[in-house]
């Protein structure tokens, strides 16, 4: 009777044992499902993304081809890499001023679209490369008013709104970089020079 009763209770032990192990390995299991689950969304978060940046890629490389060829020329840099920094949300107002930079400092264009990406301001940029931003920020306008003059109609317009320069620290709010972009009837406008209005004598007007 004895030998029976040790018996029963190691079965019980076991028993205890075999329940009590269950539910942390249910858990386990459960933690790993999850972060499967996890990866698994964020693998096709990240094929749609993909996906959406090669139709803008197509996109762009169709309807902006010239404007593409235009900077390519002028700065010796590969369409195909232009229009990558454009599908990845890139204004040609970012990109105009990563160009000059690229070539006022030396730097590559990589280097300088990666200090962008830090969320450093143009003036911030410059400042580290050594170089006069008010230098930099007339080239830009400069090279902006000789392509825009190679471009039909339509081309302008595109250039104009794809534009957009991001007010990052430092910088002057959105609503005031864009203030060229605001046309009259039959009129189109490129960033204004400093000093310079729209009309009369000292404004150049169009």
């Amino acid at each position: 009777m004895k030998s029976f009763h040790n018996i029963f209770g190691i079965i019980c032990l076991a028993i205890i044992l075999v329940a009590g192990a269950s539910p942390g390995r249910t858990q386990e299991e459960t933690r790993e499902e999850e972060r499967l689950e996890e990866r698994e969304r964020l693998r096709e978060e990240e094929r749609l993304q993909e996906q959406e940046r090669l139709r803008d890629r197509e996109r762009i490389m169709e309807q902006e081809s010239k404007i593409l060829e235009k900077y390519g020329e002028r700065f010796g840099v590969d369409i195909d890499t232009l229009a990558d920094l454009r599908a990845q949300r890139l204004g040609y107002g970012e990109i105009s001023h990563a160009l000059v930079l690229s070539e006022m400092s030396g730097k590559s264009l990589d280097e300088i679209v990666a200090m962008r990406e830090a969320d450093k301001g143009w003036g911030q940029i410059a400042g580290e490369l050594g170089v006069k931003l008010g230098e930099a920020e007339r080239e830009v306008k400069r090279e902006y008013r000789r392509i825009r003059r190679e471009l039909t109609r339509e081309e302008r317009r595109i250039l104009r709104h794809s534009w957009t320069v991001r007010a990052r620290r430092g910088e002057a709010p959105v609503s005031e970089q864009k203030r060229y972009e605001k046309e009259k009837p039959g009129k189109e406008y490129g960033p204004p020079e400093r000093g310079k209005g729209r009309g009369g004598r000292g404004g150049g007007g169009r």
